[in-house]
């Protein structure tokens, strides 16, 4: 089952989650700014859900990712470059969470798994979901999970119909502060 849009990077921007005051539209300015001299194409979607935007583009989403962290800007809050989007089944992002891990995490590395949960509809508890997922790779992949300093962070974004996948160094998500 495919995915209704694509995108390979997941930005969000500081201010209220209920409230429109701004930060999204300069967000997106400052996201424009911060790649106007990108020499490829890159899309920024809005979605249904306050302060997150999504970019498509056909540049290597931790290029991308670095050059906002970079940019001087005010209301971007993180960015999560993303490497696979799939549908919002439970089961589904389980599978390739497993599929992305299993290439990259080797015996005796150690992970965490993060994520959010944008529209309940699908997934009603965050934190049981993120636990069966850190389960399920535990149990079949043999690694251990490490909440304080783990090789490997499985962050998972769901956004309403759609859910981003990444399994990254924490040195490849973004914070602003």
């Amino acid at each position: 089952m495919n995915p209704t849009e694509r995108f390979n990077l997941l930005v969000t921007f500081k201010g209220h989650k209920t409230s429109i005051a701004g930060e999204e539209l300069l967000g997106i300015e400052e996201i424009e700014l911060a790649l106007q001299d990108e020499k490829n194409l890159f899309d920024i979607k809005e979605t249904e859900f306050q302060n997150v935007v999504l970019i498509e583009s056909n540049t290597d989403p931790l290029v991308i990712a670095q050059e906002l962290a970079d940019a001087s800007t005010t209301v971007i809050s993180k960015i999560v470059p993303i490497e696979l989007v799939v549908r919002t089944r439970p089961d589904l992002i389980a599978e390739k969470v497993l599929t992305i891990s299993k290439d990259k995490i080797k015996t005796g590395e150690t992970f965490i798994v993060r994520g959010d949960v944008r529209g309940r509809e699908r997934i009603k508890s965050k934190e049981k979901f993120l636990t069966s997922i850190s389960r399920e790779i535990t149990e079949k992949l043999g690694v251990e999970m490490n909440q304080i300093s783990p090789d490997w962070i499985i962050q998972i974004e769901v956004v309403g119909e759609n859910t981003g996948i990444s399994v990254l160094k924490l040195e490849n998500i973004f914070k602003k502060l």
